[in-house]
Formats: structure tokens, sequence, C-alpha cells
């Protein structure tokens, strides 16, 4: 059972403008099909999910000029992260501790399914901040509000298998970590090297220096696959750039780890 007061990294949204495309590659190199879609005429946006265990990836695309994704995308020229979700008990508790450290929401909804709440993204740095309630089981594979309830038949394990971590990429490491840790009330651990780490209840968000002119955005995710090399020969024959243990898309990079936290 998760504690009374969990803090949890649950989805990681991308933007593409083509998500076609985007499914035909990462369907074939995650090794796993869409659990939702959806179009979303209200944001001007339409989604793919997929179920990374109890972790959800979703690929949003515009469908219509001028909209907050459409605008994403070209301010960001195609790189950067469009999101990052965590679930928690409680979300009022996590718009109180924003407010307190300057952020403020830009969406909110509640019914009995689930509460939201998003912040401003000009506030928090780096990326879109979310946390979410979502009633009933409150276990990684329990309900997830986002997904539909069809989703578990699609959880697989034989090529993908967990999520563990994203990392945000700032001129300011240690001020980003520091707001991110007060946002998610949960400590700052310095790493040395400029890198920061906060811990969890399930995943990890790392902070590092922006490097040669990066824009702060996040950068990237760790995920645990079974078999790395075969991954990445399967992501560069997709037309993904491909390094020695990662693979690069929708403007992240996906590090690459063979089955155990690196």
């Amino acid at each position: 059972m998760p504690s009374n007061n969990y803090v949890r990294l649950r989805q990681i949204c991308l933007a593409a403008s083509d998500i076609k495309h985007a499914e035909t590659v990462l369907s074939n190199v995650l090794g796993l099909e869409v659990c939702h879609r959806s179009n979303l005429p209200q944001f001007g946006l339409e989604n793919i999910m997929y179920a990374l265990n109890g972790v959800f990836l979703e690929i949003v695309a515009p469908t219509k000029a001028n909209t907050a994704v459409d605008r994403f995308l070209a301010r960001n020229k195609g790189r950067g992260g469009y999101m990052a979700i965590f679930d928690c008990a409680d979300v009022t508790r996590h718009k109180a501790l924003a407010h307190a450290a300057g952020v403020e929401p830009i969406y909110e909804r509640s019914d009995e399914k689930a509460d939201l709440l998003q912040l401003n993204p000009k506030q928090t740095g780096a990326t879109m901040m979310e946390f979410d309630h979502h009633y009933g089981d409150d276990g990684m594979l329990g309900h997830y509000e986002w997904a539909g309830d069809g989703w578990h038949k699609f959880v697989k394990t034989d090529v993908t298998k967990d999520v563990l971590s994203i990392e945000i990429c700032s001129p300011d490491v240690g001020a980003r970590a520091a707001l991110w840790g007060r946002i998610c009330d949960r400590p700052v651990l310095d790493l040395g090297n400029n890198i920061r780490e906060i811990s969890l209840d399930y995943g990890t968000i790392l902070f590092r220096d922006a490097v040669n002119g990066e824009a702060e955005q996040l950068s990237a995710m760790d995920l645990t696959v079974a078999d790395p090399g075969k991954m990445l020969e399967t992501a560069k024959r997709a037309g993904c750039p491909v390094s020695d243990k990662s693979f690069d898309y929708c403007g992240v990079e996906f590090r690459l780890h063979a089955g155990t936290k690196p």
C-alpha cells in the first residue's frame, strides 16, 4: 500500500507533429501497443498512451494551429518533454506547496474519478508539472483515469519493463531542483558534479547542467528493457539517432538499462 502522502512519477508526456509516425516508431521500438487514444478538441490535440507497467508514456500532437502543443513544438524546435505527471495522495496539498513557492495553476479539474492540477510551466521551468489523484485503487496498477478502463490488458514486460526516472537539464540546477523539491515535498540530494536528485515513492527526478546552449527542458528518461542492444538496433532501423546506451525520439533521450536501476 502507498503511504498516506505518496508522490509518484506516473506519466511522461512528449509532443510530436505527426502522431501516426510516432505510434509506428514507438510501438515497434518499445514492443508495446497503444493502450488508449483520444481526441481533445478543447485543447486542440490528439493523444496516444502506452502502459509501461504502472507508468504511462503519452504522445500528444496538435490538431490545429496556435494551440499550446503547436506553440511548444515551434518554440522548442521539437526538443524536450511536454509534461511530467505525478500522482499523489492529496492534490490540494501540492497546490498549496506550489503557491507557497510562487507557482500558480494554469488548469484544474476535479470529479468523482480524479483530481487534476497543472502548474504554470513559466514558473516551474523546464516542463509543465501536473499532480493528479485517481480515486479507487491507489496501487501503481490501480485505477488510472487518463488511460481509461482497459489499459491493463496492454501491459507487457517482455521488451520494455519499467520507467525509472526523468531528467531535467537547467542552467541553474540548484534552484530548479530546490523548487521542484518544495512542490513535491521531497528532499533534494546533491550527488556531486552539479547533479541533484529527488527520490519519489516511485521514480526519481534527476537534474543536471544545461550544456552547449541547451534550453531548460525535460531532456531524458531512464527505462529498463529486456535487451538494450536489440532495442537500439530497432530504434536505429526506425530512423532514431542512437548512441551506445540510448536513442532519441520526440525530443528526449531514452536511456536504456538492462533490468535493474543503474
